[in-house]
């Protein structure tokens, strides 16, 4: 049996140390505990191929809500236990996604044999490529996140980064598009060469020519010397192509050359030059349309998208927010000598509930600029920027994406309608026609402070 690491789920003393022991003897590392808020939060913490978990568990959170909360975080084998007589809820459960159950009183046998099946499915949902925790994530990627939507792209990028196909990354502005581009080459066999970067809308047609493919001295005004392209720095390495889709025609035939023949002609030259480079471009246009209006070659969107990589705008991974605004207090309390430990809980809900127009981008900036106005060691609403502010009166946008997971469609309903209600979460249940109690649980679950404790609330 392989080395596996399981959670236990179990809130009866004997059938835990029963599992526990069973397992470990066998050499498997276990983490256990007897409550469902516990799972649940070392389960947004880490990535267990395997739980092992009891349907009726002792406390708000269930064994049922954690199968279905776990499968919409990311995809773990769950092996539910029940009690003779429960059956229909093991079928149920099945039905959710629970890799099998069992009843009690159970066999270690059966523990065992189940395991080395979920094991096997682990393998090969994802090859074990998934970084277990936010922080391994981050170190071996750069990517702050531990959404679905996230660790589902970074998987993609990581299984990328072992080959040399061309990627064609999208994504609006501010996404992270150049960040997933450098995790791509870190990972990669190409990681000890050259990792070069232009941005192909900033410059025109002559200057970006000579940016990628170089000159000879007096191909054009201002060419005093020759000069080497980024297409010959980085060979052997990695070129990184940000907004392709800006590009001319004629520039798109030069780079198509280079990835169908590995070679290029410098500006003013006739010499032929070899370079093996691999392409990681990035675009926010939708290229297939640009194709369609005969304004970028065909032949070359489907060379550059032989793998593609769509980075997901921060609004339909908003779970992100409170690790990231983690993330960039920490980096700039060391760029501006701050000493700032924690921020208001109001906020964080101000923050999840704007959509971000900017992205990753646009929430680093706001970071900064109410960081610069903190004194001390705390950020208040009034420090931050009045464009992230809700507008007295305004009812807030909901902005639900086609293939957002329920949870987080759920959780953008819920602030959402608690933003026009100023918190009350009674009001808000009796808008969404749900129990107060279910609003109450997420609240507390998401951290989320609510501005108005009326009406019994």
């Amino acid at each position: 049996m392989d080395k596996a690491r399981v959670l236990i789920v179990e809130d009866e003393d004997i059938y835990r140390k029963i599992i526990c022991n069973t397992l470990r003897e066998h050499g498997i590392e276990v983490q256990a505990t007897d409550s469902g808020e516990e799972a649940w939060e070392l389960i947004k913490q880490q990535r267990f191929p395997v739980i092992i978990s009891d349907i009726r568990l002792s406390g708000n959170i269930s064994g049922m809500d954690l199968l279905r909360d776990a499968k919409e975080l990311y995809d773990p084998s769950i092996l539910m236990i029940t009690a003779f007589g429960e059956i229909e809820m093991a079928v149920e459960a099945m039905r959710l996604g629970a890799f099998s159950y069992i009843t009690k009183p159970f066999e270690v046998e059966d523990i065992l044999a189940n395991l080395d099946r979920m094991m096997l499915q682990q393998r090969s949902i994802s090859d074990h490529l998934l970084p277990s925790n936010v922080e391994e994530l981050s170190q071996r990627t750069g990517i702050i996140g531990n959404s679905k939507k996230m660790c589902d792209l970074v998987n993609i990028a990581l299984k990328a980064a072992r080959s040399d196909a061309t990627i064609l990354i999208t994504g609006e502005s501010g996404t992270g598009k150049e960040l997933i581009a450098k995790a791509i080459y870190m990972n990669s066999s190409r990681k000890n060469k050259e990792f070069v970067a232009i941005n192909c809308a900033t410059l025109t047609d002559e200057f970006l020519e000579s940016a990628l493919f170089g000159h000879v001295k007096g191909s054009y005004t201002g060419a005093m010397k020759d000069k080497i392209g980024l297409f010959e720095k980085a060979d052997g390495g990695t070129l990184f192509m940000d907004e392709v889709g800006d590009t001319s025609k004629s520039i798109q035939a030069k780079i198509l050359r280079v990835l169908q023949e590995g070679e290029f002609i410098p500006l003013g030259s006739t010499d032929t030059k070899k370079a093996n480079v691999r392409i990681i471009a990035a675009t926010n246009k939708d290229l297939l349309q640009s194709v369609e209006k005969n304004e970028f070659r065909e032949d070359l969107y489907y060379r550059l998208n032989v793998i593609n990589i769509a980075m997901p705008p921060l609004r339909e991974r908003k779970s992100d927010i409170p690790l990231l605004i983690n993330h960039f207090i920490k980096k700039n309390n060391v760029k501006l000598n701050k000493k700032v430990i924690r921020i208001a809980p109001e906020i964080e809900e101000i923050l999840m509930n704007y959509d971000w127009p900017g992205n990753v981008r646009e929430l680093e900036n706001v970071i900064e600029r109410t960081m610069v106005l903190c004194s001390g060691n705390k950020l208040a609403k009034k420090h931050l920027p009045g464009c992230v502010l809700p507008q007295k009166g305004d009812i807030p946008p909901i902005t639900i994406a086609p293939g957002t997971s329920w949870k987080e469609a759920e959780k953008e309903l819920i602030m959402k309608t608690l933003q026009l209600t100023r918190g009350n979460k009674q009001e808000a249940a009796k808008m969404l026609g749900i129990s107060l109690r279910k609003i109450e649980y997420r609240v507390k679950e998401w951290g989320i402070a609510c501005a108005s404790k009326a009406n019994g609330d």
